[in-house]
């Protein structure tokens, strides 16, 4: 292996170090656009997804990496450029040449993907937030301060999208001086602020509800939840660094929800080769409704099946003040990408059977969830799916998203707290 192809795979073994997204082999196209927005939000500077697919190995390339991409990565991880990377490589140890990435292992996994994100920003807010606090301090001397010594609150500026929101907070009698703002429960949303200060702004690009954290060192201090609402329904283009909002006639309709290709190539959005996630989100705008006695369901359809979109993933998603409650679908030969959340828990298809999930989406497809006597309940055209345990936590229901990779429809959404409607469109 040429030392270029050392230093290389080092680089790139300490950016999954600094990520924790578990094995590279595993991650899906979505991923690496994950990986593209936060390169661009850490250096400003564009690595594609597809430039980043190259240079991990998943798609075939001879050629070497650009110099001015190999700047870009060392900058990721803090260095000035990559001759500063290497220099500190040659002054670290004598390198042993690593084994070459495992790229028959690297199959694309955009199902599971589109809720990999989710699914373990959520389960760190579990771990990391909710159940033992936060994270190991940065210095020893940080949990001297009471957390009744920090003050942290916020206050969005508007209703709607994108939307910033004002923070207040007073840590002044930190020991240390690295205070941070955290957006919410993902650590690669954080912001260092003063530590004298008190006011800090950040923008929302999405609506949700979110858990913003004031840290010190690497501990948590104070958090609070925030609702980001949506103005109705929106519906937005992934793109980074800021996604592409779509105008109301372009997706809504008399009778149902959806863009259809034309709407979306209007915005000079290519769906070839890699076609783009459609996502439509209906946040705070009906009241909270409790998951121990509801009942939900909708019919969506995927409407783009051209290219390398054959799986058709879409995804169902109820948004709650606690984890997520979640779904994919794809086409039947698909279904080991597919997963599940709910009830604090995550469902893999790789390790259940997740079959029934696995349907014809060129045609209206009927889903649904609901609790049953402590149990969730997905159901699929009519039929059971798959069964959770409900969850001890009083989690309540603040909004939906569905998600298409391509673009995809939705009517007869139905959303019940017991006997009583909570919400219905289309």
């Amino acid at each position: 292996m040429e030392k270029q192809d050392v230093y290389l795979e080092a680089c790139l073994r300490a950016i999954e170090k600094k990520l924790g997204w578990g094995d590279s082999s595993d991650w899906t196209g979505t991923d690496f656009q994950q990986l593209s927005d936060r390169i661009y939000e850490a250096t400003k500077v564009m690595l594609s997804a597809s430039t980043l697919k190259r240079v991990w190995g998943r798609v075939k390339h001879d050629g070497k990496p650009a110099t001015s991409t190999l700047d870009t990565l060392a900058a990721f991880l803090g260095y000035e450029n990559w001759r500063s990377f290497v220099v500190a490589q040659q002054q670290a140890a004598p390198m042993e040449p690593p084994a070459k990435l495992g790229r028959k292992k690297r199959l694309l996994r955009w199902g599971l993907v589109i809720v990999a994100l989710v699914s373990i920003g959520f389960a760190t807010y579990y771990r990391g937030g909710k159940e033992d606090g936060g994270g190991d301090n940065e210095v020893g001397t940080v949990a001297t301060a009471s957390p009744d010594d920090y003050r942290f609150s916020s206050e969005p500026v508007t209703r709607g999208i994108p939307n910033s929101v004002i923070f207040t907070y007073d840590a002044s009698r930190a020991q240390i001086d690295s205070v941070f703002i955290q957006q919410s429960w993902d650590p690669m949303r954080q912001e260092q602020v003063a530590k004298d200060g008190h006011k800090h702004t950040s923008v929302y690009y999405e609506p949700g509800f979110y858990i913003a954290k004031l840290l010190v060192g690497q501990q948590v201090v104070k958090e609070h939840p925030l609702l980001i609402p949506s103005n109705g329904w929106l519906g937005m283009i992934n793109r980074a660094p800021r996604p592409i909002y779509l105008k109301p006639a372009d997706y809504l309709h008399p009778d149902h929800m959806g863009a259809t290709t034309v709407a979306i190539e209007a915005n000079q959005v290519s769906l070839t080769p890699d076609p783009p996630m459609v996502k439509y989100y209906n946040v705070g705008n009906f009241e909270p409704v409790s998951i121990a006695d509801f009942s939900f369901s909708a019919r969506v359809r995927n409407d783009y099946a051209a290219g390398n979109n054959a799986c058709q993933f879409s995804q169902v998603m109820l948004i709650t003040d606690g984890m997520p409650i979640s779904l994919l679908l794809s086409s039947k030969g698909c279904v080991s990408e597919l997963a599940l959340m709910g009830g604090g828990r995550s469902v893999s298809g790789k390790h259940e059977d997740l079959s029934a999930f696995g349907v014809d989406l060129s045609d209206w497809v009927t889903v649904g969830c609901r609790s049953v006597d402590g149990k969730l309940v997905y159901e699929v055209n009519g039929s059971e799916a798959y069964v959770l345990p409900l969850g001890p936590e009083p989690v309540r229901i603040v909004g939906m998203m569905f998600l298409f990779v391509g673009t995809g429809s939705v009517q007869a959404v139905r959303l019940q707290e017991g006997d009583d409607t909570a919400y219905r469109a289309f």
